[in-house]
């Protein structure tokens, strides 16, 4: 009974088509939000509008600061693919969240690049170090993000359940199906609170969506990486049921410590949270590599 609501609702959100129907949403969101938000920052330099995030002594009047608006959304098309994922493996799953963490980090450095005190009277050296320790850090973690692609094999392809060749595995991909559109749901919610926060904020300024933006990892990621958590905790107790196997359970115990230092990240400031999402990456990479000795060797 399962299955056959499964097949009804599913294809509606998570199905190759919906994905491109995503797809086009996204893009042509995206880049309507950067020529919105450049706009404003032209208006503001030429004094036709008044705001506090677009002033001189604000953070916004660099144009460099306009790219951090389209890169918002498209984190939500990396968070998007991550759920529609899920069904297909755990390993690109736990992909995707790098991507995800690889793209916050590359926006953040978009948004440090703006505000970096070039031609004041005042140059800050130690902003300037730190910065150039980011670009190194997510060299770094781009580097750990191939190879955990490269150690894993995989290609994401969709699997149904009727393709299963057993019942327990029948089992397992309808369970992960259930999941993400759960997820899905999560996603939607958080994005609509996101939203209610700009109303009950008193008004639909500008200066309100701009805090709204800046705000997003301390509330839309923090709390979504929580639901991805307890997501894999219940993987895991699925993989019970299909395998006993010493070096499954290590690997997924692994891939669950590694998000939940991806979520710790999102508390820390500056190179501690680079060093955080290295970390992270790094033991998901080295915990992916010893399976594959694993099967290899035995």
């Amino acid at each position: 009974m399962i299955s056959t609501y499964l097949k009804k609702i599913y294809p509606l959100f998570l199905s190759p088509k919906s994905k491109k129907q995503f797809e086009k949403i996204i893009f042509f969101t995206a880049i309507i939000a950067f020529i919105i938000h450049f706009t404003l920052i032209v208006l503001a330099d030429l004094n036709y509008i008044q705001s506090s995030s677009y002033s001189n002594n604000g953070k916004g009047l660099n144009p460099i600061s306009s790219i951090y608006t389209p890169f918002s959304i498209i984190l939500l098309y990396e968070i998007y693919l991550l759920i529609y994922y899920l069904p297909t493996s755990i390993t690109i799953y736990l992909g995707k969240q790098y991507e995800i963490i690889a793209l916050i980090l590359v926006r953040k450095i978009f948004d440090d690049l703006a505000n970096l005190p070039i031609g004041s009277s005042y140059f800050d050296y130690e902003t300037v170090e730190k910065l150039l320790l980011t670009f190194g850090g997510l060299i770094a973690l781009f580097l750990l993000i191939f190879l955990f692609y490269k150690l894993s094999g995989n290609k994401p392809e969709r699997t149904d359940e009727y393709e299963c060749k057993d019942e327990k595995s029948r089992k397992f991909v309808i369970a992960k199906k259930i999941m993400s559109l759960i997820l899905l749901l999560l996603f939607g919610i958080l994005f609509i609170r996101s939203f209610s926060e700009i109303k009950d904020a008193g008004s639909l300024s500008m200066d309100n969506i701009i805090h709204l933006t800046y705000k997003m990892n301390n509330t839309f990621f923090d709390t979504f990486f929580t639901a991805l958590i307890i997501t894999e905790v219940l993987l895991l107790l699925f993989t019970f049921e299909l395998s006993d196997h010493f070096n499954k359970v290590i690997r997924n115990s692994g891939f669950i410590v590694s998000t939940i230092l991806l979520k710790l990240s999102f508390k820390a400031e500056g190179l501690l949270n680079v060093g955080i999402i290295l970390v992270a990456v790094a033991f998901g990479v080295a915990i992916l590599s010893v399976h594959k000795l694993y099967e290899t060797k035995l």
